[in-house]
């Protein structure tokens, strides 16, 4: 079998930079190697691409570069097509500004790409990165629980804490058949949350062996992008993790746009 890889363009701004602590660490928890993938309007000699970062390029000398010329997004989706990497990190966009969701190719690399992408905030720079806090949302439904697995598996590889986080919305309980309803009173916790708890402790353990897993499952109620924030803030979350069915015309996705517009931290999207 090939070697395991994990796939992290860079466009030869320092902001792309950002991505590659993340990868770093998810490659020795995944025990993959780290491929670093940078395409340009010409093919580049690696020193000319050294020559960009200046002072930080020396974090390029323990990882593999590929070189390619051409679109950026259609050079990232065909080799991710060829060499079929367990994850992309990318940065979320090149830009210095703070509140800005995506970047053009990022958003194609999201839209096409068939494996999960970890979407990096540049403003976290290139200090180190360590996994010790995964924070899955989690609103019930079958489709949600596809983020289940790939989590409590790079929590249990990594020795990482999974939180689990329910956000209750009596409003709009989810139609979609199979799932987990809303208890009634969720500003009454003792009448309905063990049972409901219960309840999602077994549809969890089922969807993904537990073992020795740390988990806990915290829940809460308000609108669903505010309070996983406020959540990964408080827990010092330093992953978060979000099942995604692919539609991302409005008024859908609202929650994962928000969640990659204002995360502090690292965002992987798997799809559904």
């Amino acid at each position: 079998m090939s070697e395991p890889l994990i796939l992290v363009p860079l466009n030869g701004s320092k902001q792309a930079l950002a991505a590659l602590p993340v990868a770093k660490v998810l490659g020795e928890i995944e025990r993959a190697a780290v491929q670093i993938l940078h395409v340009g309007e010409h093919e580049l000699p690696r020193e000319e691409l050294r020559s960009r970062f200046g002072r930080e390029a020396a974090v390029l000398d323990d990882f593999t570069i590929d070189v390619r010329v051409g679109t950026p997004a259609v050079e990232i989706l065909q080799a991710a097509g060829e060499i079929k990497p367990r994850v992309i990190v990318m940065c979320k966009h090149s830009g210095a500004e703070r509140g800005k969701m995506l970047g053009r190719t990022a958003m194609k690399v999201l839209h096409d790409a068939l494996c999960p992408v970890v979407l990096v905030p540049p403003e976290r720079g290139a200090t180190p990165w360590h996994l010790h806090h995964i924070l899955v949302p989690h609103d019930g439904t079958p489709s949600t629980s596809a983020a289940l697995q790939p989590a409590a598996e790079l929590a249990k590889r990594g020795r990482a804490e999974l939180l689990v986080l329910h956000v209750a919305d009596t409003r709009a309980a989810p139609a979609e058949l199979g799932s987990l309803t809303t208890p009634r009173y969720v500003d009454q916790p003792q009448h309905e949350w063990p049972a409901w708890s219960s309840e999602f402790i077994k549809r969890l353990a089922s969807a993904c062996p537990l073992g020795d897993l740390h988990v806990r499952l915290l829940l809460a109620h308000g609108n669903t992008a505010a309070e996983i924030l406020r959540l990964s803030e408080k827990q010092s979350t330093d992953l978060i993790v979000l099942a995604w069915r692919g539609i991302w015309e409005a008024p859908r996705a609202a929650t994962l746009k928000d969640i990659l517009r204002e995360a502090l931290c690292p965002v992987m999207v798997v799809r559904t």
